[in-house]
């Protein structure tokens, strides 16, 4: 039998899932599915991202509307969505290619992912954990020996999800943002 890299990413999530205890069960129940955005599934996705970046003022509006734009997100990666079973995009994530345009801190030999974002609604029920694993099992199908991201002070839940995950702070790493804060560089070796 031949699999995709999806489904031996669907297989981990789904292994993952039922071994999670730590959420409500009402979340911990929630079902949902990680896969490529669609042509059809790019406007929400955006929405999404926009609702999660610029509603939680983690960016502007100006900022906010020139990189979020299929555009750019598709030209520099590949968005994977968490979806539920009737189709609500949950969560969404940039997986970047090592020489994509969008690669702001990944070095040789490491993968990079980008703009994680969950629906509030949503937090708690392991789509970003699940979104996460996916960018990893991808990095390691292409020969990545590593994967990093690059995080504002103020997303501590992230900081957290990053570090029950395995990955470090790489603080020697750290680049100054031109929004007024640093981006703080977090990475996971296998």
């Amino acid at each position: 039998m031949i699999f995709s890299i999806w489904d031996l990413i669907h297989q981990d999530i789904v292994q993952w899932t039922d071994e999670r205890s730590d959420s409500p069960s009402q979340l911990r129940d929630m079902a949902f599915h990680i896969a490529p955005c669609t042509d059809h599934e790019w406007e929400k996705a955006i929405v999404l991202l926009k609702r999660v970046y610029i509603g939680e003022n983690y960016t502007s509006n100006e900022a906010g509307d020139a990189f979020m734009r299929r555009e750019i997100l598709e030209a520099g990666g590949t968005l994977l969505l968490a979806q539920d079973t009737e189709g609500a995009i949950l969560g969404a994530v940039l997986m970047l290619p090592p020489d994509g345009g969008l690669v702001q801190v990944s070095q040789v030999g490491e993968a990079e992912f980008r703009v994680l974002a969950v629906a509030p609604e949503a937090r708690g029920a392991g789509v970003g954990e699940a979104l996460v694993r996916a960018c990893i099992t991808q990095a390691k199908s292409i020969g990545a020996k590593a994967i990093v991201l690059w995080s504002q002070p103020t997303m501590l839940n992230a900081h957290r999800l990053y570090e029950r995950l395995g990955f470090d702070r790489v603080p020697e790493r750290d680049q100054a943002d031109g929004r007024g804060f640093t981006r703080m560089v977090f990475r996971l070796n296998w």
